[in-house]
């Protein structure tokens, strides 16, 4: 593990430089079935951008993620349903998927009341200050990002990745649960023609 602002973080940790492609088994609540959602994470470098097409081919479901703290990285979430429409196998089908506000822990408000007996005390208004100094301003409103997604058929949900996590399996979850729900309709409709 290792620090950074107070925080930790495993040492394994790593950002997405360029792309990571992996296969992910998620377990279906509720059955005895696992989807293997196979994730395509793209940072967005222009240097991946001709090998791009050929990992977006026939998209199924998407998860675009945007710091809620970067008017700059909400507005990429735009070119990135751009440039999935615009592979051959995607047009004309409507892609499904997640829209992610990330770094929810940044953004926000605080409670005075930390502890929650009712009582603010002047450790409690000190703390909640200093935190307030280090959250950033939220570049997009809740309103506007639930807009764009609803916009878009998509679902919005907030996530946060610092120990310890806010909702950071529930797009995946989501994914696997949709998939899931619409492979089990084409199999009833398929068994209904048979």
């Amino acid at each position: 593990m290792y620090q950074s602002k107070g925080k930790l973080f495993p040492k394994n940790y790593k950002l997405t430089g360029g792309m990571d492609v992996v296969v992910v088994p998620t377990h279906i609540e509720g059955t005895k079935a696992t989807v293997e959602l196979y994730i395509c994470d793209v940072s967005g470098h222009q240097m991946f951008s001709d090998m791009q097409p050929q990992l977006l081919d026939n998209v199924n479901l998407v998860i675009l993620v945007y710091d809620q703290s970067s008017r700059q990285s909400f507005e990429a979430c735009a070119a990135c349903l751009k440039l999935l429409s615009s592979v051959p196998s995607n047009r004309g089908k409507t892609i499904q998927g997640v829209l992610v506000g990330n770094k929810h822990d940044l953004v926000g408000q605080v409670s005075y009341d930390a502890d929650g007996d009712g009582e603010v005390t002047a450790e409690e208004v000190a703390a909640a200050n200093e935190k307030l100094g280090k959250l950033r301003q939220r570049a997009v409103s809740l309103e506007e990002a639930k807009e764009w997604a609803e916009s878009r058929q998509l679902t919005f949900m907030e996530s946060s990745a610092l120990p310890p996590g806010k909702d950071i399996d529930a797009p995946f979850k989501w994914c696997a649960k949709n998939f899931h729900e619409r492979y089990e309709e084409r199999l009833a409709q398929l068994a209904k023609a048979a």
